[in-house]
């Protein structure tokens, strides 16, 4: 007990500054989600709307993706909205904001993994490997939809199923290129 107020309990006041400083922690980080997600759906319908007055006709898409490279001449990654028209793969990156092009006479083929470029998901990523050799990776709903219809289009006979590698999570994607070639 407190002597100069005996009926004050000296934990209440660590408690009640703990519990404030909680509650303003929360309502930040609250506005902190808000205020990305908003950023997101404006980048989104920003880029939408660019590619419809740019005449690019969607076979594919719009839909939300994560993009992962390898090696990483387009940058590191992140998240925007991919797109697929008659003649290329479009995906309009939120952060930094910028939209990268991957024409379909580029493409070799599309093929699925389960891990990435030291990424591990839920789903198979849709791999796209370019004719340059390089391999760009997105994680998205329906990835499967997606390498068969890049393959359609690209005129690639392959299977777009996950080699046997990639199912037990091999950490090289150009192994499990190997061992589907």
């Amino acid at each position: 007990m407190n002597p100069a107020n005996p009926g004050v309990n000296p934990l209440i006041y660590p408690i009640v500054i703990f519990t404030g400083s909680l509650v303003i922690a929360m309502l930040l980080l609250t506005y902190a989600v808000s205020s990305i997600t908003a950023a997101i759906r404006k980048r989104r319908e920003q880029a939408i709307r660019d590619w419809q007055a740019r005449g690019v006709n969607f076979l594919l898409g719009p839909i939300q993706a994560n993009f992962l490279n390898e090696p990483r001449s387009f940058g590191v990654g992140g998240n925007g909205t991919l797109v697929m028209s008659d003649s290329a793969i479009h995906f309009a990156q939120v952060m930094p904001e910028r939209e990268i092009i991957i024409p379909l006479k580029d493409i070799e083929r599309a093929f699925l993994l389960r891990r990435f470029n030291g990424r591990r998901g839920a789903k198979p990523f849709l791999i796209i490997q370019r004719k340059v050799g390089d391999l760009t990776g997105f994680q998205l709903e329906n990835a499967g939809n997606w390498a068969a219809a890049i393959n359609r289009a690209v005129g690639a006979v392959v299977s777009v199923t996950l080699p046997a590698n990639a199912q037990t999570g091999e950490s090289s994607a150009s192994a499990a290129w190997s061992a589907t070639n």
